[in-house]
């Protein structure tokens, strides 16, 4: 049983390698759409200006946008993570759905 389910995990890489290496533009735009996302998250993990708080906006990708969400405690700690989502995804624009709360 499991040499089968080994074959099947073999077979299904080889299909979706084979798919990918085909050149399918909407599996390159995920993997694209997928790196920017992973990109933009670091940056943002890593910029130390910004506050604990907002190191931990969620960052998606739909349709070549780059979305960040959650919340900041200032239009400036907002500003920051806008400025380096966008620095980083030089590309793909950026929409900003962060809400600002008061501590």
């Amino acid at each position: 049983m499991k040499k089968d389910k080994e074959k099947n995990r073999v077979k299904n890489n080889a299909q979706v390698s084979s798919f990918i290496s085909e050149g399918n533009p909407n599996t390159q735009k995920v993997t694209s759409d997928q790196q920017s996302a992973q990109m933009v998250r670091q940056a943002i993990k890593d910029d130390q200006g910004l506050s604990a708080v907002a190191r931990d906006i969620h960052v998606s990708v739909k349709d070549g946008t780059i979305m960040l969400d959650g919340q900041v405690s200032t239009d400036q700690q907002m500003d920051l993570a806008t400025n380096t989502a966008t620095a980083v995804a030089v590309d793909d624009p950026v929409k900003n759905r962060m809400e600002k709360v008061h501590s």
